[in-house]
């Protein structure tokens, strides 16, 4: 009888740890399959607007607003007539060696400086987008246009799109930036006449 009831008893524990085990691996299960898609999203945006691309297009709004400051016909840099403006980088071979400038410096007052200021030895600048301050426009432009880089689309489709700001914000642009380093900022520009 005894015999009977230690191999009853070892089958319990058998049975036992069979349901703690897959009750385990259901818990795992779970956590990895809610966690993975989080800590892939989070390693995709932990590019989108760092504390660095940041205050690089804070730079960038500062010589904008210095050089329409100094010459208010420049404001037109600013102003797309498709609702944004995208300013990319190419390649200048014109001094014999090839150089990678932005085409938003051609048309300010001070080229070499924007030159310098948004090279590979600075900011590093890959492409500027300056939009109007909401982005609906520019959202389903980046998602119809296969022009916009997968990446730069999905930081696009990741800000939000602003239309709940009063008309008083119709006076205001948004400076978008993709760097080569694969970080993405955006801040708002707001110029005033006087």
């Amino acid at each position: 009888m005894k015999k009977i009831l230690r191999l009853d008893n070892k089958g319990f524990v058998l049975v036992e740890t069979i349901i703690v085990a897959v009750f385990v691996i259901g818990i795992c299960t779970f956590l990895f399959a809610n966690f993975m898609p989080l800590i892939a999203d989070y390693e995709r945006i932990s590019y989108y607007d760092t504390l660095e691309a940041k205050y690089k297009a804070h730079e960038i709004r500062k010589m904008l607003l210095r050089e329409i400051a100094m010459d208010p016909s420049k404001e037109d840099v600013l102003k797309g007539s498709a609702g944004y403006i995208r300013y990319q980088n190419y390649i200048d071979s014109s001094s014999g060696e090839a150089i990678t400038k932005n085409e938003l410096c051609k048309f300010l007052n001070s080229p070499n400086y924007c030159d310098t200021l948004l090279g590979k030895n600075y900011l590093d600048v890959k492409e500027i987008i300056i939009t109007s301050f909401k982005l609906s426009t520019l959202k389903s432009a980046a998602n119809n246009n296969r022009n916009f880089d997968r990446g730069l689309r999905e930081y696009i489709d990741y800000l939000p799109k602003y239309n709940n700001y009063s008309s008083t914000y119709n006076d205001y642009y948004r400076l978008i930036v993709e760097y080569n380093n694969g970080e993405y900022s955006n801040i708002e520009v707001h110029y005033e006449n006087e």
